[in-house]
């Protein structure tokens, strides 16, 4: 049977961060999808404390195994992150080095920790890369022209990160990608108060380096938050009523989408359960209220 190798970099602002929560959240609905092992490595840092690390760890259902890697261990991304830590977490600054602290793995999955995977990512994980270096999903739309005349990366081959199998190997031996991330990085976080999608720092740095690299997903990975707005949103749509292939980014802890419910109900699999039963009894969790009967 293969195993899937998954990637998470996780830090905490403080205790009330959901991000932990969100990552077993998303964990459950993978196992849910696939007979895959699962293996999880999560770089991390000393915010993630040792009842958090435990509670992860017991999240794991059969053979699933899960490692974290400090991001200490690596001086130079860890300096850099805390030197840019911003509105975006400074685990978004390690998926740069993310071969480096990974040195036994020639391919991964880099995920976000707050989805909701709603395919199996066994097919995903067996994907050629067709010669590139990377599969992720494409945006589909523009971001500002100044931006992508800055990234050199037309939109249409503009990818998202939340979702990116990638070949290490391939990483380490881009010299350019190598020598050049860090500088990449910072030109970025200083340009974000005029072009703001410079903000997405580690998207505008694998994009700079590997958007002509870069291997389509044949699924969407739908924003829940701005599902009404999206030119997408009448085939997402479409999708999530007929139970299509999609992985949802969504904050289900803030969201009050019917989706949001199936991050609660992944939770109730956890050592979260309690918290998630509470939070129902409070009035907290609620359903979408049911349409109204025709008068």
């Amino acid at each position: 049977m293969s195993r899937v190798e998954l990637v998470f970099t996780l830090h905490q602002r403080n205790h009330l961060d959901h991000y932990a929560m969100a990552l077993a959240a998303a964990y459950v609905s993978i196992r849910q999808r696939t007979h895959a092992v699962l293996r999880l490595h999560v770089v991390t840092d000393q915010s993630v404390e040792a009842t958090t690390r435990q509670r992860l760890i017991a999240s794991l259902r059969g053979g699933d195994e899960i490692t974290f890697v400090e991001a200490a261990s690596l001086p130079e991304a860890a300096d850099l992150a805390c030197q840019l830590d911003s509105d975006y977490s400074p685990a978004i600054i390690w998926r740069a080095w993310i071969a480096e602290y990974l040195p036994q793995l020639d391919r991964c999955l880099l995920l976000d920790c707050d989805l909701l995977v709603r395919l199996d990512l066994a097919r995903v994980w067996e994907m050629s890369l067709e010669g590139g270096v990377l599969a992720a999903v494409l945006r589909g739309r523009s971001h500002a022209e100044d931006y992508h005349a800055w990234l050199g990366t037309p939109w249409n081959r503009y990818f998202r990160m939340g979702c990116t199998l990638m070949n290490l190997e391939m990483i380490r031996s881009h010299n350019a990608f190598q020598e050049g991330r860090r500088d990449l990085l910072l030109e970025a976080s200083s340009l974000r108060a005029s072009l703001p999608a410079c903000g997405l720092l580690e998207q505008s740095l694998f994009n700079r380096f590997f958007a002509h690299s870069c291997r389509p997903m044949p699924f969407p990975l739908i924003a829940s938050d701005r599902l009404e707005h999206h030119p997408s949103s009448q085939q997402w749509l479409a999708l999530l009523r007929t139970g299509g292939d999609c992985i949802l980014d969504i904050k289900g802890w803030s969201n009050r989408s019917p989706e949001a419910l199936q991050f609660w109900a992944a939770l109730l699999e956890t050592p979260w359960r309690e918290a998630v039963v509470a939070r129902f009894l409070e009035g907290a969790i609620r359903p979408p209220e049911p349409p109204e009967s025709p008068r």
